[in-house]
């Protein structure tokens, strides 16, 4: 019996910590929290919706088949880290990649503080650079929204290679974070996506001046103290916020109405009471980051502008969050979005763990939509190891966990591998142990049975 999804707070960079985690007082016990989505989503009728009628195809209905190949190895932690990240250059995204003007391939996967990129005439020849594509902002300050910082999604235009950044805050200032570190062994954390832009082919990235880089943040600001006081404390244990804010923006696409479309997470609530989802946002102009609108339910009119004046103190904007896209179904995934040319549908890929018949099963899912806001049920293409609970017992080791699946179909021919079909290469991060953690793919190919 299909009894709902169940989805762990995964996606966002969050895996980082598990690994930082280990080196905490005991007091500083990383706690995962299990969320429920929401019980409906936004309604679009047909009229409104942006994206013209496709042709009639049951790729919802179908019984669609993922033959996985072999895999390959494509960033070995062992032998390509950079020493000068003193191990912190590992992959920590999905994989995404960009045709520069020369032809050449740019790929991204790796993180703060240098955002270190892999460059090559294709594929096949991908070389790790040690040469740091973008150094993170590192500010002691939330409303800057220039802290620690991912390069995520690329989309290039011209000249231009466009960039959206998942940034994360963690309170250096806070008695009860981690005063005076502003990394992620600090467990407070407030995100929000940024913008930056090369114009190099993708060696550097720049951000405008703090905060105008700023796509999307919440309406609310960071408020070290904003938890939830009606739970009674553990022994020893230090109160904090739930990680809160919007972050881990998938794939940019273009849609066939002019605007640039990206879906992406929010945690909205800092108490953790009320559930976190996957949103949706579109612009005309990738180059102006607050040009960004999210989906409030009956079109694109929410504002994500900062809450904080000009002077850098807290002013809530008033506004609600972002409305869920079929969060039902979306399961809170932002890993990897293309529009798959076979299937002639939008296929959302991500990692999560959903109930099926009856079983908490933890893998790699994919699900259809014709509109990137009605979303299919959830189907399960990899079934594997995530690093929580119920994926491992409490308390143990993520050793052989696989993370941030995203698709690129090598054989594309559009500069942005916007579009899949219906053979592709499966990219993932094998978590070894600790920080060694490597990037692989595999050849996908698609089959519709009987």
């Amino acid at each position: 019996m299909k009894t709902g999804v169940s989805t762990i707070l995964y996606n966002g960079y969050w895996i980082l910590f598990l690994a930082l985690a280990a080196c905490q007082p005991q007091d500083e016990t990383l706690h995962l929290v299990q969320t429920q989505v929401a019980t409906s989503s936004p309604a679009l009728t047909p009229s409104s919706s942006p994206f013209p009628t496709l042709l009639e195809f049951p790729a919802e209905q179908a019984n669609i088949r993922f033959n996985l190949g072999e895999p390959e190895i494509v960033f070995d932690y062992s032998r390509d880290t950079c020493r000068r990240a003193v191990g912190y250059d590992l992959p920590d995204t999905p994989a995404r990649a960009v045709r520069t003007p020369d032809g050449n391939i740019v790929l991204v996967s790796s993180g703060p503080p240098y955002n270190f990129l892999m460059y090559g005439p294709n594929f096949d020849e991908l070389q790790h650079s040690c040469e740091p594509a973008f150094i993170t902002g590192d500010s002691p300050d939330a409303f800057t929204f220039d802290n620690q910082s991912w390069l995520i999604s690329l989309y290039r235009q011209g000249d231009t290679i466009h960039a959206l950044v998942h940034n994360e805050y963690h309170d250096p200032y806070a008695a009860n974070c981690l005063p005076g570190v502003t990394t992620p062994e600090n467990l407070c954390w407030y995100n929000a996506i940024n913008y930056a832009a090369s114009s190099d082919g993708g060696h550097t990235f720049q951000r405008p001046a703090p905060p105008t880089q700023l796509v999307a943040a919440l309406p609310i600001p960071w408020d070290p103290t904003a938890y939830d006081t009606t739970q009674p404390a553990r022994p020893r244990a230090v109160r904090r916020p739930n990680p809160y804010g919007y972050m881990g923006a998938s794939n940019i696409v273009s849609g066939p109405d002019g605007y640039y479309y990206a879906l992406f997470r929010s945690l909205p609530d800092p108490l953790g009471k009320n559930p976190g989802g996957t949103c949706l946002m579109r612009t005309s102009t990738l180059g102006e980051p607050s040009s960004w609108r999210a989906w409030d339910g009956s079109g694109f009119n929410l504002t994500m502008f900062s809450p904080y004046d000009e002077q850098g103190n807290p002013a809530p904007t008033g506004l609600s969050s972002c409305t869920y896209v079929s969060p039902e179904n979306t399961m809170e995934m932002t890993d990897s979005l293309t529009y798959n040319t076979f299937l002639q549908r939008y296929i959302l890929i991500g990692a999560g763990v959903r109930d099926i018949t009856g079983r908490l099963t933890c893998g790699t899912f994919y699900t259809l939509s014709s509109d990137l806001i009605h979303w299919s049920e959830p189907r399960l293409i990899l079934e594997h190891l995530l690093p929580f609970p119920p994926c491992i017992e409490p308390g143990a080791l993520p050793n052989g966990s696989k993370l941030y699946p995203s698709v690129i179909d090598h054989d594309q021919t559009d500069v942005n591998f916007e579009y899949s079909d219906d053979s592709f290469y499966l990219y993932y991060v094998l978590w070894n142990e600790g920080l060694d953690r490597d990037l692989w793919r595999m050849p996908v190919s698609i089959t519709i049975e009987p």
